[in-house]
């Protein structure tokens, strides 16, 4: 029946194949594959040959023809886009693997998608219960144009609508599609960043061409304040502006004020200014700029609002092609670099106005568009929930579950249930819609414990509660040995890493057998907790392979953060056939793991991808997807927390109503609860899902004993 459905999208896919005659983008690759000399070229003179080849390898030249192929035609036209079509996906695909294609290794002599394409992979994800594959990083990056940089970029900062090599073709992806639909799955892709690499578009844009101007967010300095600038270095082609130099521009008014971003202090990636060298222009002009650089002066960022509209004309080229072209059914998008890059004024962080409209609005666009042609959207950001609630309103289908899922690994870290609870019925206030999350053991590389989900403008007591939470998981964290792992308050730790951490497990090189167990026990009950959850339930490689963070010295970096960054994020073997292989094509290690193969592991019993196998199917059989969370009684203890969720009406248990109970404590806990009227309709009983033990009520009241860090799920069936 599935497959059924997903033919109704195919029906697009298939109107749209006269976009397959539109090459996304001509197949040249870097610059020293021509015998160019890219440092020559790109700091010293222009040279018009260089200029049009330059243009060749241009996402914005490229979007030219992909959105010329849609303007105008009835493919515009050819499905609703205001409205998310939400249950259709939950039906479709309610389990998700994600993984990232620059960390996958391959066999010898082959690419990633030639592995993944093998029935092993499809058929190992068929048998734990996934039905959608969720592949990032796949694309270009600006790696294969020697871009120095202080930090090592690990795929995210895209230069080109072209796969990496390493990773294949679209002849090789759309077979991977269909493979992948004969298995009863389907597909997603990664949209283009906003603040994307320095490959051919950056470097048009320091060239003063005329149809790159407003492409990023960049500003042309005029000579007289080149002193105002830092000294660029020969092999430096971008550094940061200091406080100084951009107190000059700022009172020259070539820059803005500081930014609504830095002024309300919401903790997330910072947005710096960064400044060029000397770059020749066609016409013999030598020019300076400075740019917003996302983290990094290797990620210059996309001006969105700009009039020229050059950054959506690139956004829309890849949406075209992912779904349009490649026949993608999903692309994820994040609209974090957008967030508050309106000016400063005063007092704005207490305003009240959404600082965030600019990004919550580009997810908007970008989500009906894909709709337009047939697709969803997943949105992957940790912003602050009334943002997100926003986002969801005509936006985005599905939106990444960060507050649930950081509020129960502070559980987990602590024992302290407390945000968690606090976290659930926040969003049941708010009137989000359960059923468009998606939900993860650990959505980052990172766990962000500054919280920017329960970020409010000028909420003082919000910050002081943030604060409170941040210094109670470090001290745990750091009692047992975790706090070399901390930049700020982002703890970089894989989530097989960060539940050996609480449990006190220090070396990571020699686990014992109990050991392994035990953490594959700890990421059971965390990965038990977000698959009882209403929406999208998605795994890592990461969690499913037990990833845990490379050893010291195995690569180079220049900053302590990035190291902590390369630390977690070793390659992996997902598909269980790289044999002898070690690195992936940008040279990142493999990483030691505490699971095994994953195609043995799934069908073991006792295994982590062989619990998640029975849970899902439960899961499925419950109907949790396409579940309403109704109630959250109280509890004596605070390492306790109890959901009631209201089931739909056809389910294959033929229950009305489920409870989860999760003790997150390292001690046994006793509880009594009792559920609302609505739920129970008369006398009732609790049937555990995976044991069948059934829990009585006593004057309406139950009573039920947990276990330390135990997770149970019980469905509510009526005693006749």
């Amino acid at each position: 029946m599935r497959i059924k459905k997903y033919n109704l999208l195919l029906i697009v896919a298939l109107l749209m194949t006269m976009l397959g005659g539109c090459s996304a983008q001509k197949e040249t690759r870097s610059a020293a594959s021509t015998g160019l000399s890219l440092e020559a070229e790109t700091m010293g003179r222009a040279n018009p040959g260089y200029v049009q080849w330059l243009e060749k390898q241009a996402m914005l030249s490229a979007s030219k023809e992909l959105t010329s192929v849609v303007s105008g035609t009835n493919l515009f036209w050819l499905g609703p886009y205001e409205k998310p079509r939400v249950e259709l996906m939950l039906n479709l695909a309610p389990v998700w693997i994600t993984l990232d294609a620059t960390r996958t290794i391959a066999p010898s002599s082959a690419t990633v998608l030639s592995a993944l394409q093998r029935n092993t992979f499809l058929s190992t994800m068929k048998t734990l219960g996934v039905r959608g594959v969720h592949i990032k990083s796949m694309r270009e990056s600006g790696a294969i144009w020697g871009n120095p940089s202080e930090q090592r970029q690990l795929g995210d900062d895209t230069v080109s609508y072209l796969f990496s090599k390493g990773f294949g073709d679209e002849a090789g992806f759309d077979m991977f599609v269909r493979k992948a639909n004969q298995q009863g799955m389907i597909v997603g892709d990664t949209s283009v960043p906003f603040a994307t690499g320095r490959g051919a578009d950056y470097f048009l844009s320091t060239r003063g061409i005329e149809s790159y101007k407003g492409l990023y967010c960049m500003v042309e300095v005029p000579r007289e304040l080149w002193e105002a600038l830092p000294e660029i270095t020969a092999r430096t082609r971008a550094v940061r502006v200091d406080d100084i130099s951009l107190d000059k521009l700022r009172r020259a008014r070539i820059l803005p004020p500081p930014l609504v971003r830095e002024a309300a202090v919401i903790p997330l990636t910072p947005l710096h200014w960064y400044a060029t060298g000397v770059v020749q222009g066609l016409d013999g002009n030598g020019r300076r700029f400075v740019f917003l650089g996302y983290g990094s002066e290797a990620r210059p960022l996309l001006n969105w609002n700009d009039p020229s509209k050059a950054a959506r004309r690139l956004i829309s080229g890849s949406l075209i092609q992912e779904i349009g072209m490649l026949h993608a059914a999903v692309t994820s998008v994040s609209v974090s670099p957008l967030y508050g890059l309106e000016p400063s004024y005063p007092n704005a962080e207490r305003s009240g106005f959404a600082i965030g409209d600019t990004a919550v609005q580009a997810a908007r666009d970008i989500a009906q568009e894909v709709r337009r042609y047939g697709g969803w959207t997943f949105l992957e950001d940790n912003l602050p929930l009334p943002d997100l609630k926003a986002a969801s309103e005509k936006g985005v289908d599905f939106i990444m579950n960060h507050a649930v899922a950081t509020a129960a690994q502070y559980a987990y870290a602590t024992g302290d249930a407390t945000l968690l609870d606090q976290s659930l019925y926040s969003i049941l206030q708010m009137g989000f819609d359960q059923k468009r999350f998606i939900n993860r053991i650990q959505p980052e590389s990172y766990i962000d414990f500054s919280f920017p989900f329960m970020f409010h403008p000028g909420h003082e007591r919000n910050r002081a509660i943030r604060e409170q939470y941040f210094e109670t998981v470090r001290q745990k964290i750091s009692q047992n040995g975790g706090d070399v792992f901390f930049h700020g308050k982002q703890l970089y730790l894989t989530p097989a890493a960060f539940v050996a951490t609480v449990q006190g497990i220090r070396d990571f090189r020699y686990l014992t057998k109990e050991q392994k167990q035990s953490v594959s026990n700890g990421l059971s009950l965390l990965g038990h907790f977000q698959a009882m959850q209403p929406g999208l339930f998605m795994l890592s490689a990461d969690e499913l392979l037990g990833v845990l963070p490379l050893s010291a010295g195995l690569l180079e970096y220049s900053t302590e953060h990035d190291a902590l960054r390369q630390n977690v994020a070793g390659a992996y073997d997902v598909t269980s056939r790289a044999g002898g292989n070690i690195l992936t094509e940008i040279g990142l290690p493999k990483a030691s793991t505490v699971f095994g193969k994953l195609d043995v592991d799934v069908r073991m019993e006792e295994s982590f991808a062989g619990s998640m196998r029975r849970i899902i199917n439960v899961r499925n059989a419950m109907g949790m997807p396409q579940a309403t969370l109704v109630q959250l009684p109280r509890t004596q203890h605070n390492g306790l927390l109890i959901q009631v969720f209201q089931l739909p009406q056809k389910n294959s248990l033929n229950a009305t109503a489920a409870v989860n109970i999760f003790n997150f404590s390292d001690k046994p806990m006793k509880e009594d609860f009792s559920l609302l009227k609505k739920v129970t309709n008369g006398k009732v009983v609790l049937e555990e899902v995976l044991t069948g033990e059934k829990l009585h009520a006593v004057k309406k009241v139950f009573s039920v004993s947990i276990p330390p860090r135990t997770g149970r799920t019980y469905v509510v069936r009526p005693i006749k």
